[in-house]
Formats: structure tokens, C-alpha cells, sequence
């Protein structure tokens, strides 16, 4: 890969926030369409992708492309350079105009982000990193909280669609986490609450169900900002459907708390 990790992160960020601005400007217009039981999205998803989409290919023709509404295209080997990206994450909060959605693009390489960015709309908030560089948010170097007990600690998940086959055990693991913790979040945006324990405005996150668009920028943004990213079922994250961060202070404890 020719290009520096820094010319990546400014044209992943330029390019995020030219679709954040889109995704503004589009509030209270769109057209609504159902996926399956409880999961919804609008017309103008599949066109943000889309833009995206052409502008990395215009700008890097040798990468290849994930993202949740249009699958992949391009290159797709371990070792490629591929963009991860999820147009609106938070597409039900964006339908109802609950002000709470990001853009989230990554460009991954053998399984490893290596720069990504999530930019809020509403907040005009660009949090993004480079591997080894950091992460910030506009602009101000990110850290992670440091509480030394769960019960100091707030958590944020993402709750299961209604037809997901695991939501009674998730369930119970979400009374597990009710009683041992400060408080929990469920926002409904999966890249935003990534971004916010990078950012220390919460200190452990858990999901199941996920896919690599929802957790590729935020998996950077962590790690850079000193916190630990893993998966409850031992595989790679890109791979996994079970994903889970915490700051280092309470992430063996996490990890028990969540297997248990």
C-alpha cells in the first residue's frame, strides 16, 4: 500500500462528513422500507453507499468495498484493502428523526482497521483514527475512562432484532449486566456507542448480532484510545456476530460477567 496512513484518514474523514451533510439535509424526506420484523431503513441508505462507494473507487480502484446495504465489491482478499462502511447506523433513530445516527467507514487490511472514522450529523462530531496514531475527536486526542469497578462503570449494548433466535439468553446476559453495573444505555446507534467509550462518555460495550460495517471505525477508535475490543465467541472480529469492549481496568471482569 503506497499511500501514508495520514492521507487515508484525511480522505476517509473528508469523505465521511461530505456524507454526513447528506445525510442532514435528507432529514424528514425519505422514503421508509422494511428489511425484516423490526428492522427498517430508507432509499437513501443504498444512495449514500452508493456515492461512497464510487468515490473510493475513483480515488483507490485497487480497494475493495463492504458495506451493509450493497454487500462487496472489489478486491476481497485477507490481504486487500477493503473499505467497511455503514451509510446510516442508527437507520431506525434517523427514521423517527430521534436525533441520535453516524456515518461509520473504515478501510481494513488483513483483518486490522487501519484508519476510520464516525461522524454524528446532528452534533457535527468527527471522531477518527489512524492505527498507531490515535484517536480524536475533532481534533482533540481521545482517551478512555478508568473506573476500577464495574459497579463505577456505565454500559452500552444494541438490543437484538424481535426475531433473533438468541434474545432469550441476551436477555438473561442483560440482567447479568443490570445488576453489576452503574447503569446501561441502549441508544440505538452501535458506531456511536463504540465511539463514545473511546471517548469516555461510557466504559464497556456489548452487542450480538452485529456485522463488520457496524463495529469496523469504532473496533480503531478503542483501541487507539487505550480501551480492549473482543469477541465472546473466540472469533476474529470481522468474523464474529458477538462483539464487546471495555477499558483495560474491567475487561477481564467484563469478559466473566458477559460468559458467565
Amino acid at each position: 500500500m503506497s499511500e501514508s496512513l495520514t492521507e487515508l484518514r484525511q480522505f476517509a474523514e473528508a469523505l465521511a462528513l461530505d456524507a454526513a451533510e447528506r445525510v442532514r439535509q435528507a432529514r424528514r424526506s425519505v422514503m421508509v422500507q422494511e428489511k425484516a420484523a423490526g428492522d427498517w431503513f430508507s432509499a437513501l441508505d443504498g444512495e449514500i453507499e452508493q456515492h461512497i462507494r464510487q468515490r473510493i473507487a475513483q480515488a483507490y480502484p485497487d480497494h475493495g468495498f463492504l458495506g451493509e446495504e450493497g454487500g462487496a465489491a472489489g478486491a476481497q482478499g485477507a490481504e486487500d484493502c477493503i473499505w467497511v462502511v455503514d451509510p446510516i447506523d442508527g437507520s431506525m433513530n434517523f427514521l423517527r428523526d430521534l436525533p441520535h445516527f453516524a456515518v461509520s467507514m473504515a478501510l481494513v487490511q488483513g483483518g486490522e482497521p487501519l484508519v476510520g472514522c464516525v461522524v454524528d450529523p446532528v452534533r457535527g462530531e468527527l471522531f477518527s483514527a489512524a492505527r498507531g496514531r490515535g484517536a480524536h475527536l475533532n481534533g482533540e486526542p481521545l482517551q478512555v475512562g478508568s473506573p476500577q469497578r464495574l459497579l463505577d462503570a456505565v454500559a452500552a449494548t444494541v438490543f437484538p432484532k424481535p426475531h433473533a433466535g438468541f434474545l432469550p439468553s441476551y436477555v438473561n446476559q442483560l440482567g447479568r449486566v443490570l445488576s453489576k453495573v452503574a447503569g446501561a444505555r441502549r441508544s440505538g446507534s452501535m458506531a456511536l456507542d463504540l465511539a463514545y467509550l473511546a471517548a469516555g462518555r461510557v466504559d464497556l460495550f456489548w452487542e450480538r448480532g452485529m456485522g463488520a460495517w457496524d463495529a469496523a471505525a469504532g473496533v480503531l477508535l478503542i483501541r487507539e484510545a487505550g480501551g480492549e475490543v473482543f469477541t465472546l465467541d473466540g472469533l476474529p472480529w470481522m468474523q464474529s456476530a458477538q462483539i464487546a469492549a471495555a477499558t483495560p481496568g474491567l475487561s477481564d471482569a467484563w469478559r466473566d460477567l458477559l460468559t458467565r
